[in-house]
């Protein structure tokens, strides 16, 4: 009797079906799995010892407070860099070996592990472990390992050993300030060159110094943040620092935050840039980039935008530019010229004139005496422009441009004592964006026609 094809198709498919749910209910052991040597969870590890050969042992135990704080045992006056010490605790939780070279190892003086170049002690939820490092492997690809009590041999790969090997100064706070950033709230600098000062008011910062300015917040939040994380590179001196001399500084930046007031001085000599701080006593090296990065024009600071109205569409807009008066205003989802018996004009025109105003912005500032505006030409300016900004407690604000015609072009916000130096072509695209929202369209030209291919 011939057997139906179908029905062996159909046997087979079946065995195979029950085949793959046997697998994957009941994987097989894979025995080249790399073997663990330590096993935890981050969180367990309460405490760890590093000895390396030679030094003193580093011991750091985790804090009480929330998050992954960590101090140093018996290193008073030093602070720990949570993430410096993650990074230690985690590969130390999770530590696999690459192979198992030995079951049952009675001698250890062979591999380097009777007197460890690198001695990882930890304890944890459960009890406590100490993992050693011997010699590098004959490849120099890995290191002998052990745990204490443990009768295998391991080896480890290089990077292993390095992740753990770890020095006071790697594993401290190298922040030269210890800021609360949400309590911040000024900054000041001083350079042989100037002094500036700025102030932090419901999270927006001021220029204060040399006197008050208009200021780009996210010039003066970089400025803070530059200043919060400001970092050694290097332990000169972990006393008063007297062998280096802060008569002459390069800058001095006091800061003032919830806990009070906090210095930072930078001085350099012929070969190194070094700074103290009042919240650690000593002296440290810095980077350059960081050491000179303070001595910084106020200019680089301001505001350069001459309209702050941003990316919210205004109310209303009313310029004028010689003899010529145009007002906008939006009704209902659309604009309208008022000044033309309240014609509807073209959004996408309107939208463009509201771009030019937005990024009219100095190139320089050539004075920040009211006084001095009149010999630019802005007591009798060619163009005013008044920005109406929605909402309730907006104020509106008036920009003067002095002339059209002459290159730079200068240009003020009324009531306010600076005087802008701006772009004559940004003046011009202003001068044609008003021009092109005035325009009737009947009073457009009209396209020329192509003429008859026969004619």
């Amino acid at each position: 009797m011939r057997l139906n094809p179908l029905l062996i198709a159909t046997i087979v498919l079946a065995l195979l079906g029950g085949l793959v749910w046997y697998t994957r209910e009941h994987p097989p052991e894979n025995d080249d799995a790399a073997p663990s040597v330590v096993d935890l969870d981050e969180d367990q590890i309460a405490e760890v010892t590093v000895v390396r050969d030679g030094e003193e042992p580093i011991t750091l135990v985790r804090g009480d407070g929330e998050g992954d704080s960590w101090e140093f045992g018996g290193l008073l006056g030093l602070r720990a860099d949570g993430s410096s010490v993650g990074l230690l605790v985690s590969s130390l939780a999770s530590l696999n070996a690459e192979r198992i070279v030995s079951e049952n190892v009675v001698e250890w003086g062979p591999y380097g592990l009777d007197e460890p170049s690198l001695s990882v002690a930890f304890k944890h939820e459960a009890g406590s472990g100490k993992l050693l490092f011997g010699r590098d492997t004959p490849t120099g690809s890995g290191v002998f390992a052990r745990l204490e009590g443990d009768a295998r041999l391991f080896t480890v790969y290089s990077y292993n050993k390095t992740s753990l090997d770890k020095s006071v100064f790697d594993l401290r706070d190298k922040r030269l300030l210890s800021l609360d950033e949400d309590s911040v709230s000024s900054i000041a600098v001083e350079t042989p060159g100037r002094s500036l000062a700025f102030d932090r008011v419901d999270g927006e910062w001021s220029i204060v110094r040399p006197l008050p300015l208009r200021t780009d917040d996210f010039s003066a939040g970089d400025l803070a943040r530059v200043v919060r994380t400001a970092e050694m590179t290097e332990v000169l001196a972990e006393d008063d620092g007297g062998a280096y001399s802060f008569a002459n500084p390069l800058a001095t930046i006091r800061v003032v935050d919830g806990d009070g007031t906090h210095e930072l001085v930078l001085a350099k000599d012929e070969d190194t840039h070094y700074a103290r701080s009042s919240d650690q006593p000593g002296a440290y090296a810095v980077s350059e980039t960081l050491a000179e990065g303070f001595d910084k024009d106020v200019d680089e600071f301001r505001n350069k935008k001459l309209f702050d109205f941003g990316f919210l569409d205004p109310e209303r807009v009313s310029v004028r530019i010689g003899d010529l008066d145009a007002v906008v205003a939006r009704s209902e989802g659309v604009w309208k010229l008022e000044s033309q018996d309240g014609r509807e004009v073209s959004g996408e025109k309107v939208q463009t004139l509201l771009d030019r105003l937005r990024n009219l912005s100095a190139t320089a500032f050539p004075s920040d005496d009211a006084s001095a505006q009149a010999s630019y030409g802005l007591d009798d300016p060619a163009v005013r422009v008044t920005v109406e900004p929605s909402g309730e407690d907006s104020v509106p604000e008036t920009v003067l441009i002095a002339a059209t015609d002459r290159s730079p072009a200068y240009a003020a916000r009324e009531g306010e004592p600076s005087t802008y130096e701006v772009e004559q072509s940004a003046v011009l695209d202003i001068d044609r964006a008003v021009a092109d929202v005035v325009e009737h369209e009947a009073d457009a030209p009209e396209p020329e026609q192509e003429e008859d291919a026969g004619e």
